[in-house]
């Protein structure tokens, strides 16, 4: 399915949306805080995810 390596590659993006995604929350509009806290929860299944299919990978 993916190689190591661009299994890598899509969890250091997926940490760099959450640092964007962190830094809207701490701004304090709360209209970007809201929507970046739901785009943030996806983000968070989508991670869990990865890490199940990078253990499994091993």
């Amino acid at each position: 399915m993916f190689t190591k390596e661009e299994l890598s590659v899509i969890n250091e993006a997926l940490k760099i949306a959450d640092a964007k995604y962190m830094k809207e929350i701490e701004e304090g509009n709360r209209n970007l805080a809201v929507s970046a806290n739901r785009k943030q929860k996806k983000l968070w299944l989508v991670q869990n995810k990865l890490k199940k299919i990078m253990s499994d990978n091993k």
